[in-house]
């Protein structure tokens, strides 16, 4: 069916039938997938990333998501993966980070049709006291300040910036445990700081929001306190950081996270010891942003992986969710 659909136009008759065959294929498929922002509104921690979309595009998602799968709590799959009982066109839905939107944008939209979602804040900002190091970094190029953040980076030993390479690029890249406390030094240099910034514009979710969120329809899972790559941290260090979010959480919801995704999600950012530590610190699901296809029967829930939401367009989406070959002809580029 592959090399047949790569020669199919997707909203073709063909196309068509392609597509339904594909979902019946996928009838046992688990499709996790990820987002971050829900506004209509630009900021500068979103800027450029792909990270953002727009309300109506999320809310197309979604319907195109109740016509075709059943949306499920994270929860209420993986324990019917632990119990051995199959899913059937099921799908999850998750936001990352903590941004406000999770849950007065996205929250009141999923609301409206029952959708359940899992949140994956990143507790230490919630309460808008500090900001994520990727947001302090995008707030220093949006202000003429990143050449200075390389710059800085680089002369604490990180490593030296490619030619051609972003400064986001560059950080991830080269991250080690100082490298936040770094860049609030540059910000700090050139009259700020992130809770300053943080305060001000206030991006993320309060522990109250948190607390008051209806149970039923939202799940909060562990993305770590600080959002650091695990790869890069010694044993002691991940722990510290799968520990602490996981006890925030705990005060603010009255339950541990059953789940644990971890930051930006590809094999190089964990270990295979860092799986352990997570089934270690009490969770029973781990979730990677490796684009792989969950079967039921065959995954396992701690290598769940979820797959990135894209933005602008709703065909590509749906090309995405029905794990339609990447060459397939899209309308106007047949």
């Amino acid at each position: 069916m592959t090399t047949f659909a790569q020669d199919v136009s997707f909203e073709t008759w063909t196309g068509r039938v392609v597509r339904k065959l594909r979902r019946r294929r996928n009838e046992t498929c688990i499709h996790i997938l990820a987002y971050h922002s829900i506004s209509a509104r630009a900021s500068v921690f979103t800027d450029g990333t792909g990270l953002r979309h727009e309300p109506a595009e999320f809310e197309r998602h979604l319907d195109y998501l109740l016509a075709h799968y059943e949306p499920m709590r994270l929860s209420d799959i993986v324990a019917r993966m632990e119990r051995g009982e199959a899913v059937h066109r099921a799908v999850a839905i998750t936001l990352d980070d903590g941004f406000a939107d999770a849950l007065h944008t996205a929250g009141a939209i999923t609301v409206r049709r029952r959708v359940p979602v899992t949140i994956f804040p990143v507790t230490g900002v919630v309460g808008n006291q500090d900001l994520l190091w990727q947001h302090k970094l995008a707030w220093l190029c949006a202000n003429g300040h990143g050449q200075r953040a390389a710059q800085a980076l680089a002369a604490a030993g990180l490593g030296s910036r490619g030619e051609a390479e972003s400064v986001e690029s560059f950080a991830r890249r080269c991250f080690q445990a100082n490298l936040p406390d770094l860049l609030e030094d540059v910000v700090r240099r050139v009259g700020s700081s992130g809770r300053e910034i943080a305060t001000a514009l206030r991006p993320y979710l309060e522990p109250e929001d948190i607390a008051r969120a209806e149970p039923d329809l939202f799940e909060f899972g562990n993305h770590t306190h600080r959002h650091v790559i695990l790869s890069a941290l010694d044993e002691a260090s991940q722990r510290a950081e799968m520990e602490t979010a996981r006890d925030l959480l705990r005060d603010w919801t009255g339950a541990a996270p059953i789940a644990l995704a971890y930051p930006f999600g590809l094999k190089r950012h964990y270990t295979p010891r860092t799986a352990q530590l997570a089934v270690e610190t009490g969770h029973r699901a781990i979730l990677d942003a490796r684009r792989r296809v969950n079967m039921t029967g065959r995954t396992r829930a701690t290598e769940l992986s979820r797959k990135p939401a894209p933005v602008g367009s709703q065909v590509e989406f749906e090309m995405m969710v029905e794990d339609w070959p990447i060459n397939a002809a899209e309308p106007g580029h047949a």
